[in-house]
């Protein structure tokens, strides 16, 4: 339970680039040196609490957790949306999280998965 899982690698990248576009390089390579702590299935989705290697540089982000990453998981495609968490410049969790029913038995870590895509959130005309 050290590392990532390969679906949580999938959707970092895409995070990064979403939370701190300047300095997303250096968050990857954060990301790239996580090691999990704690993992927290919810029934609805995941918190996964790790730490990275403080020795790289740290990030400037302007608003904490953040991002906006699906993927649909397992043979019945079930929606996951993702959320980065940052603190002092260094990433500290991924959370998932589905609108949907909860998923039953299906290993949200191991289960095959799309390849993650941004969402645009929806915003509320005045007009």
């Amino acid at each position: 339970m050290t590392q990532l899982s390969a679906l949580e690698i999938a959707v970092s990248a895409l995070l990064a680039k979403q939370v701190c576009p300047d300095e997303s390089e250096a968050l990857v390579e954060q990301l790239k040196s996580a090691k999990v702590s704690a993992r927290d299935f919810t029934g609805l989705g995941f918190y996964t609490e790790f730490s990275v290697d403080k020795s790289l540089a740290p990030v400037t982000v302007t608003s904490s957790p953040a991002g906006w990453v699906r993927s649909e998981v397992g043979p019945n495609a079930y929606p996951l949306e993702f959320i980065l968490y940052v603190r002092d410049g260094y990433a500290e969790m991924i959370e998932a999280y589905s609108f949907f029913d909860g998923y039953g038995d299906l290993d949200l870590l191991t289960a095959a998965f799309t390849a993650p895509e941004p969402i645009v959130p929806l915003t509320l005309n005045s007009n």
